[in-house]
């Protein structure tokens, strides 16, 4: 993010109804927030420049697209190899989120994959075989309860 903005209630309910539905247009945003079209127009370029708004997307029904099968799995890393593991993970188009984090293991990763077959091609071919990698631990899922971003 370029710097620290503050956000207040009409910025929240932008990002609210973006979340929600990002093809949204801004004269319905503006009907929901009371707000007037130019000032949602103002706020929307503001918060994209700002680094607030990364990106629009969709939400793709995983099992719809073919990828009925989930994991995560935790990484221990050589300490001095550490970035450059991280660097050829990202690179895995079935590893959807890598986040380092604190305690026994190193990394925690999201992969999302067809079936478990292809699971464990992943995992022996793109992970395990990295140089950098000392141990893993793989968790299925079983079952996706709840699954969102970070609340606005």
């Amino acid at each position: 993010m370029s710097g620290s903005l503050d956000l207040d209630e009409v910025d929240r309910a932008i990002l609210r109804s973006l979340r929600e539905n990002a093809r949204i247009s801004l004269q319905e945003i503006s009907r929901r927030s009371g707000v007037s079209d130019a000032t949602i127009q103002f706020r929307l370029r503001r918060l994209k420049a700002n680094g607030v708004i990364e990106r629009f997307t969709i939400a793709a029904n995983p099992a719809a697209t073919g990828y009925a099968v989930t994991a995560i799995i935790l990484v221990q890393t050589d300490g001095d190899r550490h970035d450059r593991t991280v660097s050829e993970l990202v690179k895995v188009p079935q590893i959807t989120e890598v986040y380092g984090i604190l305690g026994e293991y190193d990394l925690f990763l999201k992969v999302w994959c067809r079936s478990l077959d292809e699971l464990k091609v992943i995992i022996n071919d793109n992970i395990r075989s990295l140089q950098g990698i000392e141990d893993l631990h793989e968790i299925i899922v079983m079952e996706r309860a709840k699954e969102e971003m970070p609340p606005v």
